[in-house]
């Protein structure tokens, strides 16, 4: 009997996950073709709409993109999806940025602002906005024992005729840099006893600053050439390792190499202090765009089990 209810529950689970998706892909659409038209009639010149796509790790980015696609694609709306974790520095780069910064274990592994190359974001969303034929960056997580690596440029799809809409997704893409007044009430925070803090108190001042410095660098060269966000939300970031835990939980049933309890906890708790640094000031003051929309950011909130439970455009 037990063995039947547990199906049953997971059956009326999975039922409850296809339809947030739907939901959440219905939503983000309806939300871009709006956007799409708004800023067709707000620009002098013909060029795609960015929309920034931000979500903790296992939210669901990646598969909204590749439905997004699809549901544009069936109104005749072309789009291309690229994430940020396809910035990656190249495996000998990284390698570099962690002997040279050996003070500082944030950036020893990819994961955080500051071990990305910004300048080819940059230079790839300039070139579609464009409608230049545009090679798209592709990062293997796979290669080099988990460690990843850039996969080599003839190895990158190419977009060769002018697209209507990008989708650029990442996890701590959108977040912004803390000012120095923001900082140091950052830092009076991990200083202090609040479980707010609770991973960035595993770091140095220095080590956290370099992160917002990173942060900085996002703001700078990225966010100017978003016009509009899409934000899936969660109320507890610990809810993170959870979720990764059911991507490796996937990979090890399917064969592929996954990562050991210990090994997953380790990998999470270096992308939490960026979480703390960043994500207070983005609820309460949004994210930084082209500045040619209004109303330019759809939040979605998500529950524990990644469904969406309210919409609304706040930010």
């Amino acid at each position: 009997m037990s063995a039947v209810l547990s199906s049953l529950d997971a059956a009326r689970r999975a039922k409850c996950v296809h339809a947030s998706i739907s939901s959440r892909v219905r939503q983000a659409g309806d939300f871009i073709l709006s956007k799409l038209s708004q800023k067709t009639h707000k620009s002098q010149h013909s060029s795609p709409l960015v929309v920034g796509i931000n979500g903790a790790q296992g939210s669901g980015k990646t598969t909204l993109v590749h439905n997004l696609v699809s549901y544009l694609s069936q109104r005749n709306i072309t789009a291309v999806g690229f994430s940020l974790d396809d910035l990656y520095l190249p495996h000998k780069e990284q390698q570099k940025l962690a002997a040279t910064r050996k003070d500082n274990p944030l950036l020893r592994f990819r994961g955080q602002p500051g071990t990305q190359d910004i300048d080819l974001g940059r230079s790839t969303l300039l070139s579609l906005l464009q409608g230049q034929e545009t090679k798209l960056p592709r990062y293997d997580k796979s290669l080099n024992s988990g460690y990843g690596d850039q996969l080599p440029v003839d190895q990158w799809p190419v977009v060769n005729s002018p697209v209507d809409v990008v989708l650029f997704e990442g996890w701590c893409l959108g977040f912004r840099p803390l000012d120095t007044y923001e900082f140091e009430k950052f830092l009076l925070g991990v200083h202090g006893t609040s479980h707010l803090y609770k991973y960035s108190r595993r770091y140095s001042d220095a080590n956290l600053e370099d992160i917002n410095k990173g942060l900085e660098v996002f703001e700078q060269r990225l966010y100017g050439l978003i016009d509009a966000w899409v934000y899936m939300r969660v109320t507890d970031i610990d809810v993170v390792y959870r979720w990764r835990k059911d991507q490796e939980d996937q990979l090890a049933a399917s064969g592929r190499p996954s990562l050991d309890d210990q090994q997953l906890e380790d990998f999470v708790t270096r992308f939490m202090p960026a979480y703390e640094l960043a994500l207070e000031k983005l609820d309460k003051r949004g994210f930084v765009s082209s500045g040619i929309l209004s109303n330019a950011t759809l939040r979605m909130h998500l529950d524990m089990d990644r469904n969406v439970v309210a919409y609304d455009h706040k930010l």
